[in-house]
């Protein structure tokens, strides 16, 4: 049997979200374990959304936790903000299947969506699959939620499936009278081509 699976085991005689010390359900394991070994395995099962590690040394279980998330402007691959998807699991590309109105927001390298099915467009982005409470929480803290954007469930599609997913679409609704609607957010990342070398020489004469 796994160090994973030794945990999961004993984790069954615990409740949910009661606050356990690495320390003393270690001691409790029936088995000595190498404690490399079983804090890389805690920080699988928290990765999988089974547990949830906080700080000081403690974790709790979980509930079993999953989400979609479709995502259609900086936080695709390529994009500007991907790195906030860093802990969750790409499925595919997708589309929305009722029609939104897309607009760039001003000033700004990213675009927003409004629910408008009398000039909007089934907008192309990305489904992505996410099984931690914490990761959803730092993407709504990221997406300024429910302040600016509203994390909204909607039907999407994707070459094989239809699923509901969540999506963030604009709090306040307001129209671009000087845009044309979007149908696939395109501008991607900007790529610095620097010599740091010559930089840093240029600095320090």
């Amino acid at each position: 049997m796994t160090i994973s699976s030794q945990i999961k085991k004993k984790l069954s005689h615990f409740p949910y979200g009661q606050s356990i010390s690495f320390k003393e359900f270690r001691m409790q394991m029936d088995n000595e374990i190498n404690i490399d070994s079983f804090r890389k395995s805690l920080h699988r099962l928290h990765e999988q959304g089974i547990i949830t590690i906080h700080s000081r040394g403690h974790f709790s279980r979980e509930k079993k936790f999953e989400e979609y998330l479709f995502v259609y402007g900086s936080l695709k691959k390529g994009f500007d903000n991907h790195i906030v998807l860093k802990e969750a699991n790409y499925i595919s590309k997708a589309q929305t299947i009722n029609k939104f109105a897309m607009y760039k927001e001003e000033n700004q390298n990213y675009p927003y969506i409004v629910k408008n099915e009398m000039i909007g467009q089934n907008i192309e982005g990305e489904l992505y699959q996410i099984t931690r409470k914490d990761v959803l929480a730092q993407i709504d803290e990221f997406e300024n939620a429910p302040n600016y954007f509203k994390r909204t469930e909607i039907l999407i599609k994707t070459r094989s499936q239809e699923v509901r997913a969540k999506t963030y679409v604009l709090s306040n609704s307001k129209s671009s009278l000087n845009q044309k609607p979007l149908k696939c957010w395109v501008e991607k990342s900007i790529k610095l081509n620097m010599n740091f070398d010559d930089y840093y020489k240029s600095i320090l004469g």
